[in-house]
């Protein structure tokens, strides 16, 4: 019986990270897609886009580790905005150290040093930096407003609710 968990618990968890990867492409291609379009590149942003699809895919699977350590489980008996917001500082913390991390990477992929891509993310701006971490904090606070009213009403509901 053992194995049958596992592998139930195995594909709940990969629905998940598709429906988290899912949720933060549409979010970071939209900005990587702006950026672009601000910019005013030459070509389509595949770099860009592409990036964004890999920060995705990261940022989801940091997520559901950031749930294993911190869990997402909300309760009925207090307010539940303090419950999401401490919990959207927490997760908005990992999305930019991501971020910062992404920059570094891009840097180094480009030849232009790790380090010093690090300390250039952002711009080195503190308000562009103050910008990204409002963008995705709004990006992360639905996703956690959701998790944590399933966690009170339960699953079946929220399904009935947004599908019935």
């Amino acid at each position: 019986m053992q194995p049958h968990v596992n592998k139930n618990r195995f594909g709940e968890e990969i629905k998940k990270m598709l429906i988290l990867f899912i949720y933060f492409s549409i979010w970071f291609c939209a900005l990587a897609f702006l950026s672009f379009s601000v910019e005013r590149l030459q070509g389509f942003p595949y770099m860009h886009i592409s990036l964004a699809l890999v920060k995705a895919l990261l940022c989801a699977k940091f997520m559901l580790m950031g749930q294993m350590l911190y869990p997402i489980e909300s309760r009925r008996d207090k307010p539940l905005i303090g419950q999401i917001l401490s919990r959207s500082l927490v997760y908005l913390g990992v999305v930019i150290l991501l971020s910062a991390l992404e920059s570094g990477i891009e840097g180094w992929v480009h030849h232009r040093g790790f380090i010093s891509s690090l300390a250039n993310f952002g711009n080195g701006d503190p308000i562009h930096i103050l910008a990204l971490s409002l963008i995705y904090w709004l990006i992360v606070l639905p996703y956690l407003t959701f998790m944590s009213l399933q966690s009170v009403i339960g699953s079946p509901e929220m399904k009935k609710i947004f599908w019935d």
